[in-house]
């Protein structure tokens, strides 16, 4: 539900601070531009409705919806995980995943315990961060 109400909800407030640019720009009032968030959050909202995932582990590679791929955990805030899938063989065509305790319910622990797994035999690959030090991805 919140990542519903962020994904509807910031583009907007986006239009909404486009609206009030424009209209102080015009010299009309801005405090409509709070009718165009409400309309962009309503027209949104249908839009950004989030779908279920088939998210797999079977110990060596992470699946979603059948497209293999390397899961990352990007943010963990307990009781939510915003996780990203790179597909193999397309770097670029990335895939969010935001996971909530509700909506994992019992099965939120494994799921991440399972997406800060290594799989077994592999080193841990780094990069380098802005001050040189080594950093796990």
């Amino acid at each position: 539900m919140v990542w519903h109400a962020l994904r509807a909800g910031l583009p907007a407030l986006a239009a909404g601070a486009l609206a009030a640019w424009a209209l102080g720009h015009a010299g009309w009032p801005t405090l409509s531009a709070l009718a165009v968030v409400a309309l962009a959050g309503w027209a949104a909202w249908p839009l950004t409705r989030p779908a279920p995932v088939d998210l797999t582990w079977d110990g060596q590679c992470w699946t979603a919806d059948g497209v293999p791929g390397t899961l990352s955990v990007m943010i963990d805030a307990g009781a939510f995980l915003l996780l990203r899938l790179r597909p193999d063989g397309r770097p670029l065509a990335l895939r969010w995943i935001a996971v909530s305790a509700g909506e994992a319910g019992p099965a939120m622990h494994a799921l991440r315990a399972a997406a800060y797994a290594r799989v077994a035999g592999t080193a841990a690959t780094t990069g380098t961060g802005p001050d040189g030090l080594g950093l796990p991805r």
